[in-house]
Order: structure tokens, then sequence, then C-alpha cells
């Protein structure tokens, strides 16, 4: 009769979605909302991508009655993003399996999806804070604390930084502000701050919110550095995969071990330069 082994109970499409599952569940920046995905790359050759920014249209034309209005130019630029890929192995032999002392299999599951979530989530951070004046592209709104303004509160930080957007600043419109855990406690400390416990339940709290300012919701990363704050605008950023993260086996009857392997190949770029705002608190 056929036996069950160690590697039966590790099935690679199984694995796959539950690690698909901890992606999507952990990932703080692409699930806000600022982050536009899209799955077009799937199956296609080369190895970089251009991603598409529309040029802002003037301001609304005076017209004269019986005069023909004139046509504008809807303008487009682009700018390259190198596909990355990352990725993670794990090697369990079937005695961890059989005798060990917990899940192992459920662990490397867990922290799979955690790390792919997080590898994407430090890539578009970077990406948003990027200047690409050199290549011809743009750079984020940026702007420090004013001297001896250490500590992230409303007044010497956020009124700063929504200034920053203009006549642009309407919170609808706004993903969310990103905090380092660092900066976590001043937020909580500010009395502008509602804590998301008392949001409400007419207000959907999303993965990793503490709370909103402004009506912007509050997120905790420490993949934006101490010291810093990222305010975005829905859909200012993009992220587009050429595969998903994928979850493959091997065999080792020798040494009677499974090596499980998770890779994750994607592209981001930063779609909206006047839709990024960074903040740096000043030094002390």
């Amino acid at each position: 009769m056929p036996n069950t082994t160690a590697a039966d109970l590790i099935i690679p499409e199984v694995w796959a979605d539950m690690a698909q599952a901890r992606f999507t569940g952990t990932v703080r920046v692409m699930a806000s909302g600022a982050v536009v995905t899209d799955d077009t790359l799937t199956g296609q050759p080369g190895d970089r991508i251009n991603f598409p920014k529309w040029a802002a249209l003037g301001e609304l034309d005076d017209l004269a009655e019986g005069t023909a209005m004139t046509t504008s130019v809807m303008k487009q630029s682009h700018s390259e993003a190198v596909i990355l890929e990352a990725g993670k192995a794990v090697e369990i032999t079937d005695k961890a399996l059989l005798t060990g002392l917990g899940d192992a299999r459920g662990e490397a599951q867990r922290q799979f999806g955690i790390l792919a979530a997080r590898k994407v989530d430090a890539a578009l951070i970077t990406q948003a804070q990027a200047d690409e004046t050199a290549q011809g592209g743009g750079k984020p709104f940026q702007f420090t604390t004013a001297a001896g303004k250490t500590r992230f509160t409303w007044g010497d930080a956020v009124v700063p930084a929504l200034a920053q957007f203009g006549d642009e600043w309407e919170p609808a419109e706004f993903a969310g502000l990103f905090l380092n855990s660092a900066q976590q406690a001043e937020a909580f400390a500010d009395p502008q701050f509602i804590d998301a416990s008392k949001l409400g339940g007419d207000t959907p709290v999303r993965t990793g919110q503490i709370g909103a300012i402004a009506g912007l919701p509050v997120f905790i990363t420490n993949r934006i550095t101490a010291g810093k704050f990222m305010i975005l605008k829905n859909n200012s950023l993009g992220a587009l995969y050429k595969r998903r993260p994928l979850v493959e086996t091997d065999r080792d009857i020798l040494k009677r071990t499974t090596v499980i392997t998770t890779n994750v190949h994607y592209a981001v770029k930063r779609l909206d330069d006047r839709g990024v705002c960074v903040g740096t608190l000043a030094a002390t």
C-alpha cells in the first residue's frame, strides 16, 4: 500500500494560496489605496517596464459666445522600472515535521507571506521618496520640520505637510499617513489624533491602521525610516506583478528533507509626483 510521506503534506499550490493570503493581509502601503496594482506583466517577456504618467491639463479657458474652443494636447510621459525578484527558501527534515514541537509548515507559510509583504512595501516606500530629476523625472513634495521640532505633532508636522498640497488637499483623495513605530507614541499623545477604537462602526479600519488625524488614516510601518513620515494620495504609486508569490518544493530523498521556496517578481514606481509628501523631523 502507498505510504504518506512528509513531501505529501506540502502541496505547493496550497502553500502559495496561504502565502498570498498572508501577503495580502500584511501589506501596509499597498493595502491603503495608495497603490495601483496590475498583473498584465504575467507571462510577458522582458525585465523592464515603462510606467505611464499623465500630465495635468491647465485651468479651464474663458469662452466667448460663438467663438470655437481651442483644443489642448493630452500629454503622457513615462519612466522605466526594473522588474525585481525576491524570495526565501527553507529546508525541513522529516524528523522535524514528524517529531518537532510546533507546526513548521504553518510557520513557514506565515513568514513567507509576511516577508513578501514587507519586501514589496519597502520597495514602494523607497520609490515614493525617490528623486528622479536626474533621469528626466520628478520628485515628491518634501519638507523638514522647523529647527527644534523633533516630535511628530499636528502643528509641527501634519499642518506643514498638508500645506505642501495647496488647494489639492481633500481628505477623500488621500490614502493615508505612514509613520515609523518610533513616532507611534507621539501620534497617540497628540490631541488631534483619533484612536482606531473610537472611529465608530461606520468608518472602515484598514490593516495596520492605528487611527486617524485630519481625516487621514494613520498606519504604522517600520519600512519607513524613523524620524520620517509620508502622506500618500490614492493611486499615487504603482505595483506591477510579473508573478505573484509562488511556492515550490523539492525533495532530497538521501537527506530526507523537503526544500520549500517562495519568490515574487514585481516592479514599483511613483505615478504621481504631486501625490506624495515626505516629511522629515528635525534632528535634535
